[in-house]
């Protein structure tokens, strides 16, 4: 990730356009570099290019040779923010304080602009973008747009370029708090019929021309309101404050906002303060700005901005973030297929259950061809199936694709019985139990009927494929693809690879994966592959403690620094208990008892099928169930005369699940298992949902000192080390 950055410098295509109502336009359109297939971004020569073509025809509006300044973009594109791939080198990054001279300096200039400013957004308009966008006096959107937002705070910096200091004077406190601290947080856009509802755009126009008209008549209005307040309606070279006064009902809604409920357990600052106990400065930083600005003149408000982003640039959270976000973007499912891979134009699935009509249901949706689901029993054929169509309705209910696809996409399940009804396919998936007996079986019955070349898949969670494909004619078109639950929501799949899964095979598997719109990692066949190896190495120390008679509330609240969406605990109950026994008994014997040693304790609670926690809808983090103390006899008296008291918790928990994890992830890259260090962060934090703010896992072990302490080096070299 170290890559030295190249800019794609955005253009900015200028013209002038005859409008009736308005006269001469200066038409400013952001675009890519000629060829890139890549969206107009800001980067440091790009941004001097918006800010010299703007302060142009803002110089020629002073001299009455234009009317007026409209701004758009190309393709599906007004422009994407800040260019991310610059914070992979070092040396462009230390140009975003320039950078952030050259936003504000344009903040300023268009607020006196003689002339008023229309930014008509013809696509994805995002961060920096949109900050450009607030630039102007009007916004118009296609109706059709999405992608319309400020994500900073989830990369770990702010709004920093103007956004902070004028979303709330644009669309009012809640809706600002909402768009710059919980939207990102979500990963939720704004699409335009949104963005108009909350005042961010005032009018949906289909193209430049539409706008533009629209833009004649806002400009009669507000020249028709100023007259009528005895004003030059012809000047726009003063405009109000957008920053809300002291004391006024704009105030007042922004610190009501700052103050309204994040959820139904906590506050919005209460929750900054909790992210911010978690190594995750962003939030509370902009609550601190936010608190500020009610009464500020503009210039110190645009200062205090500034600071605030390039001290958060500074943090490791900022780093950690960044990385993250660019992992995501190169590990982004791709449009072009996979060379080498097969088509396929029937599928199976081997399994009726939970998992497997899930799995059925985003098949069809993503490749839109025949997907068969076969159980032994009939009956149960047929609910696998009402559930894979339920699946696909809920996600109509949603909004996540239309009520016409919903049906077509049903319309290609089917459910049997008859294993012959899947003689034809091109790749059967098998989603049964996860016991080794039961996955051989299945894989020996669809070899006798499915063609010679046809795919066996495997959905396994953390047994062998290659003993699955041992006893096989054809082991070579057999390959693993581990989705994980709920599959609809869950982006990741790991793609296991035997020694003996051919090229055609892996291609194809990875094929299926994108057009599921999938990120795929590609794991050796390994005990537990990448996700749940590491995963379980952390609750392997975790039940450790607890058998050692760490006293269990404290316990699942050690880990609370590293800022996992949900305690151990919890994490537990979403895997479910006697999974979770067996998966870890598995580690234990293919990998060692020393790292995953077998949990007497979780066996109790097995046998008792007592749940580690209570569900709580109004507490942060889900309280402990009384029965956990008992199980594992914490407080008690051991067999063995220890001391229960030395059990880990806190600090020296926390410190030996990093030193854990930092020797798993250097044992998982010398076995193979993972090729990189960046497969084993995409995949955790896709896969278990590590936080972005760390960066994923290496760079926090970097971070943290653990990969030096346990292994005697670093991930990532100087890059995130401590």
């Amino acid at each position: 990730m170290s890559d030295q950055y190249t800019e794609q410098v955005t253009r900015v295509l200028t013209e002038d356009r005859e409008v009736p109502g308005i006269g001469t336009v200066a038409v400013l359109t952001f675009a890519p570099p000629e060829g890139s297939s890549r969206p107009a971004t800001l980067g440091p020569r790009s941004i001097e290019s918006v800010a010299q073509a703007l302060t142009e025809a803002i110089e020629r509006a002073s001299t009455g040779r234009v009317r007026a300044i409209a701004m758009t973009g190309t393709d599906r594109v007004f422009l994407a923010g800040a260019d991310l791939s610059m914070f992979a080198d070092a040396t462009a990054a230390t140009s975003v304080d320039d950078m952030t001279d050259l936003a504000h300096g344009l903040q300023r200039r268009a607020r006196t602009s003689p002339v008023p400013i229309l930014a008509h957004l013809n696509g994805a308009t995002l961060g920096g973008g949109l900050e450009v966008a607030l630039m102007a006096d009007m916004r118009t959107a296609g109706p059709k747009v999405r992608g319309i937002g400020v994500p900073e705070t989830g990369l770990g910096i702010l709004p920093g370029w103007g956004g902070t200091t004028l979303l709330p004077g644009v669309v009012g406190g809640e809706s600002a708090v909402r768009l710059v601290l919980e939207d990102p947080a979500r990963d939720k856009q704004l699409s335009a019929a949104a963005a108009l509802e909350l005042g961010l755009v005032d009018e949906l126009a289909d193209d430049l021309d539409a706008a533009l008209a629209a833009f004649a008549a806002f400009i009669d209005a507000a020249s028709d309101a100023r007259e009528a307040d005895g004003a030059d309606g012809s000047d726009w070279s003063e405009r109000p404050s957008p920053v809300p006064s002291a004391g006024s009902p704009e105030a007042d809604a922004l610190r009501a906002a700052l103050d309204a409920p994040h959820g139904p357990a906590e506050t919005r600052r209460q929750w900054a303060a909790r992210r911010l106990a978690e190594g995750a400065p962003a939030a509370a930083t902009v609550i601190d700005l936010l608190d500020a600005l009610p009464g500020s003149d503009l210039e110190d408000a645009l200062a205090r901005e500034k600071r605030a982003l390039i001290d958060l640039l500074g943090t490791d959270a900022a780093a950690g973030s960044l990385y993250a976000a660019e992992l995501l973007r190169r590990g982004k499912p791709g449009r072009a297929p996979i060379e080498g891979a097969r088509e396929l134009r029937r599928i199976g699935v081997a399994g009726a259950g939970l998992m497997a009509s899930q799995i059925a249901a985003q098949l069809a949706l993503g490749l839109r061809v025949p997907v068969v689901l076969r159980d032994l029993d009939d009956e149960i054929a047929q609910r696998g199936l009402a559930h894979a169509r339920d699946v696909l309705a809920q996600a109509a209910s949603r909004g996540r694709l239309s009520e016409d696809d919903a049906r077509e996409v049903s319309d290609l399940l089917s459910a049997t019985a008859d294993i012959q009804d899947l003689a034809d396919a091109d790749l059967v998936l098998e989603a049964v139990p996860e016991v080794m007996g039961i996955k051989k079986s299945v894989f020996a019955e669809l070899e006798g009927v499915l063609a010679p070349d046809a795919l066996l898949v495997t959905n396994t969670s953390s047994l062998s494929v290659a003993e699955m494909a041992a006893d096989l004619e054809h082991p070579e078109r057999v390959v693993g693809l581990h989705f994980f639950n709920p599959v609809a929501r869950m982006l990741l799949v790991e793609v296991i690879r035997t020694d003996a899964t051919d090229e055609a095979t892996l291609a194809t598997a990875r094929e299926v994966a994108r057009r599921c719109g999938k990120f795929a990692v590609e794991s050796a066949d390994a005990p537990g592959f990448i996700v749940n190896r590491l995963l379980f190495r952390v609750l392997s120390e975790v039940l450790a403690a607890l058998d050692a008679g760490g006293a269990p509330q404290a316990v699942d609240a050690s880990l609370d620094p590293f800022g996992m969406p949900m305690r151990p605990l919890e994490l537990l109950d979403l895997v479910g208990i006697a999974v979770a026994d067996h998966v870890g008994k598995v580690l234990a014997d293919q990998l060692g008892e020393d790292r995953f040693p077998v949990s007497p304790g979780l066996a109790s609670m097995v046998e008792r099928s007592e749940r580690f926690t209570v569900r709580d809808p109004a507490a942060v983090h889900s309280p402990v169930a009384h029965g956990v103390a008992e199980a594992f006899g914490a407080g008690g008296a051991r067999s063995d005369g220890t001391d229960r008291a030395a059990a880990p918790v806190g600090d020296e928990l926390l410190g030996r699940v990093l030193r854990g994890l930092a020797e798993e992830s250097r044992l998982m890259l010398d076995e193979g298992v993972a090729a990189r260090p960046e497969d084993i962060d995409l995949a955790m934090i896709l896969g278990a949902g590590f936080p972005r703010h760390r960066g994923g896992l290496t760079p926090y072990l970097d971070q943290s000192g653990a990969s030096v302490e346990a292994t005697g080096s670093t991930f990532h070299g100087s890059t995130f080390a401590g």
